[in-house]
């Protein structure tokens, strides 16, 4: 029987962060990701004939966020930081385009996720998030399965004060023996695989009922000759909803991504979402009616929950009592998005021993090494 080392579950930015430097360590590590492709929300996707970030990206120029990237640029020994700008939303109302300066006593219920994209500096990067989840898929040097959907966590002695998890029961039939476990996953899916003897039926169901968040995006190609400008635009417009804004940018003058939030609950019903979608296309008509009259494509997608239920963990970010499971679940982390999967990875790396400011190859200029490798 063969045991890893460790099994991490989920191969977004978070499990592969965690998983690629734990391979420069040891190569006996499985990654086990539900969907067919790796990368979770931020893997690449094509639209229009080119590669794009899975959804509106955006990484904050905060001091956390730049240690973070900072980090991240130690592990993947590239430059990823190109500039850091003043980022200046605008909004649009009748009498024209204005600079965004905040909803009052109007904030939606989702405002800690759209804070996110109104921090008042942010990163120009040289690669895109997609980019980052290529690199690290490179340099992972051990096992990676994709469609392999966790459905059960094995335990011994599931009475004892410190029960021990000992495997991973993917598709209700294939069984994956571990000495360490990290779950990266939205944390809602622990209520599932855990039993009841570790997390009991009265925290699963508080934590079912909690409100998380998704993202309902928008991308669409509309060939058009105007430039456009390259800050977010905040659209809500005059209507009395309780929908929210949305925001989006242009990040070629012919493409744009726009994103509003929604509730999961709500989300389970498609004329929800087909609400959502209906009021962020009524606001960019309204805003840049040259774009919407000239739109051929579109791409819609719908995130998994990008926000979850407070779950008290041990100060080394294991679940409690169970001393071989660690919970780096970004939707726990209390800054979100792409900072937040970041945070999370690097948090988890740390409990283990491992020092994120190491350097473990000398970063290289990326202009550089596109130029090299002629693409990545």
């Amino acid at each position: 029987m063969h045991i890893y080392d460790y099994i991490i579950i989920g191969s977004g930015l978070t499990g592969l962060t965690i998983a690629q430097r734990l391979s420069t360590e040891t190569t006996n590590v499985l990654v086990l990701e539900s969907l067919d492709d790796i990368g979770g929300l931020n893997r690449p996707v094509t639209f229009a004939d080119q590669h794009i970030n899975n959804g509106l990206r955006f990484f904050p120029a905060t001091e956390s966020g730049l240690k973070a990237l900072d980090n991240l640029e130690n592990q993947l020994g590239l430059k990823l930081v190109k500039s850091v700008s003043e980022n200046n939303p605008e909004t649009y109302e009748a009498s024209g385009y204005k600079s965004f300066v905040g909803f009052g006593n109007h904030a939606p219920e989702f405002y800690d996720q759209f804070s996110y994209f109104l921090s008042a500096k942010q990163v120009e990067l040289h690669l895109q998030p997609w980019q980052w989840v290529q690199l690290l898929k490179e340099k992972f040097q051990g096992t990676l399965l994709t469609k392999s959907f966790v459905t059960k966590l094995g335990f011994e002695n599931l009475e004892a004060k410190n029960p021990n998890l000992t495997h991973v029961v993917v598709n209700g039939n294939k069984t994956y023996h571990g000495h360490n476990f990290i779950f990266t996953a939205p944390i809602k899916e622990l209520t599932y695989i855990l039993p009841d003897e570790i997390m009991n039926i009265r925290l699963k169901s508080k934590i079912n009922k909690s409100t998380s968040w998704q993202a309902v995006c928008v991308d669409l190609f509309h060939p058009q000759e105007t430039e456009m400008k390259e800050n977010l635009f905040v659209l809500n417009g005059t209507t009395d909803d309780d929908l929210g804004p949305c925001i989006g940018k242009f990040i070629t003058k012919d493409m744009s991504q726009w994103l509003s939030f929604i509730d999961h609950e709500l989300a389970e019903e498609t004329e929800n979402v087909g609400l959502v979608l209906k009021k962020i296309k009524r606001q960019i008509k309204r805003a840049f009616p040259e774009v919407s009259e000239k739109i051929q494509k579109e791409r819609i997608f719908v995130s998994s929950s990008i926000s979850g239920a407070e779950l008290k963990l041990s100060a080394n970010l294991t679940y409690p009592h169970v001393e071989n499971l660690w919970i780096g679940s970004a939707t726990t982390n209390t800054s979100p998005n792409l900072l937040g999967s970041l945070q999370t990875a690097q948090l988890i790396l740390a409990s283990l021993g491992f020092d994120p400011q190491m350097a473990y190859v000398e970063k290289t200029d990326v202009a550089e090494k596109i130029t090299q490798e002629a693409s990545i």
